[in-house]
């Protein structure tokens, strides 16, 4: 059984005007796979001279799909096996790759006159050449956004894993907050964070943090303090698959206005969330956003924005797209909703939420902790 929907793919080839596709980023090999990456090379592509790439190809006739990886991988394709079963296993850098990967395409399109999909913004250079080199007559095309396509609907199992690592994220953020005192600087709220992050299962990605006053959103040496307010904006991943959330704390009782924002910001998430359901257009969608805003007594300091997520950040439903503004939302997509608000005294005050979109409407994904965070100081 294919772990990716075929016919879905084959029809978004036919659109392109394309024989053959070619993944070579780390979540789109994981996602054609199945699952699978290389765990030595998980984290760490540096090698040498180059770095480590491994390629999927898949022609309209998905059956006939191949895997170019690293000669080493064998034995970690006994412990976690793909349904690809024509591989080539050669040194794993990007030389031997995407040479090993032109000669099994030009293999399977038998002959000259092909278009290839290929990941543009993420194709090395010597990867580029290597390929034209291999296949003199076919056309290299970018097929990145057809990838974000294939994956925008997501299945029950992907709902599933991007539901617990949202809980996860959420909950090292509460973890965060808890470890606050005063003088306690950015950097340090950081990295309790992605601590709480790896006792979790979570690889950590980042930590965007802003102590009011002022807008700084890196962790540092600006201390948080007595009747401050603090966000703590974080993105951990499981398997590729990622969160992006953000939520406010104040150390001790915040001020008026602090709080006044994040209920703001609180409100216009729940008018938002409360709108989105399957049918409903990508305009349709911004529109509500910027009315929810607008309704706002501090409009003209703040800021939302809604965009897919799941493998990628910002990838389909691109809401922010006008050019897109006529397509309809689907059982199966998921968001991320963010409303924030830039003000001298609070500093920058934010909420960022996901969910996913249901048959009746918009079911929230690691909604712990969304009210203010008041951590005695």
């Amino acid at each position: 059984m294919l772990p990716f929907d075929g016919e879905k793919l084959r029809g978004l080839m036919d659109e392109a005007g394309l024989d053959l596709v070619l993944a070579s980023t780390r979540h789109n090999v994981r996602y054609l796979t199945g699952g699978y990456v290389y765990h030595f090379n998980e984290r760490c592509q540096r090698a040498g001279s180059s770095q480590y790439m491994a390629m999927v190809g898949v022609p309209r006739k998905v059956e006939d799909a191949f895997y170019v990886g690293a000669g080493m991988e064998k034995g970690g394709l006994g412990v976690l096996p793909m349904w690809i079963d024509r591989r080539e296993l050669t040194g794993g850098n990007v030389a031997s790759t995407t040479t090993a990967a032109g000669a099994a395409a030009k293999a399977t399109l038998n002959g000259g006159g092909a278009r290839v999909g290929v990941e543009m913004p993420f194709l090395p250079a010597q990867a580029f050449q290597a390929l034209q080199s291999a296949l003199p007559g076919a056309a290299l095309v970018d097929a990145t956004d057809l990838l974000h396509e294939l994956r925008a609907i997501k299945t029950a199992a992907e709902l599933e894993r991007l539901s617990c690592v949202s809980d996860k994220v959420a909950e090292a953020i509460q973890s965060g907050f808890r470890s606050g005192r005063h003088g306690i600087t950015t950097r340090e709220l950081a990295s309790n964070v992605e601590r709480s992050m790896g006792e979790r299962g979570l690889a950590f990605l980042w930590a965007f943090t802003n102590a009011g006053p002022g807008y700084v959103r890196a962790p540092s040496d600006i201390q948080w303090q007595r009747g401050r307010m603090l966000h703590l904006d974080c993105g951990g991943e499981d398997g590729d698959y990622l969160a992006d959330i953000c939520r406010m704390g104040a150390l001790g009782e915040p001020t008026t206005i602090g709080r006044d924002l994040t209920e703001e910001c609180l409100a216009i998430q729940a008018t938002v969330r409360g709108k989105m359901r399957a049918g409903m257009s990508f305009g349709e969608v911004q529109a509500a956003s910027d009315a929810a805003l607008s309704a706002s007594a501090h409009a003209g300091i703040g800021r939302i924005v809604a965009h897919g997520i799941g493998m990628v950040s910002h990838e389909q439903p691109m809401i922010n797209r006008p050019e897109q503004a006529a397509r309809r939302l689907a059982v199966g997509h998921v968001l991320s909703i963010e409303t924030e608000f830039h003000h001298p005294e609070a500093g920058h005050v934010k909420i960022e939420d996901t969910v996913a979109i249901g048959r009746d409407g918009a079911r929230g994904m690691g909604d712990i902790g969304r009210e203010l965070q008041v951590v005695p100081a």
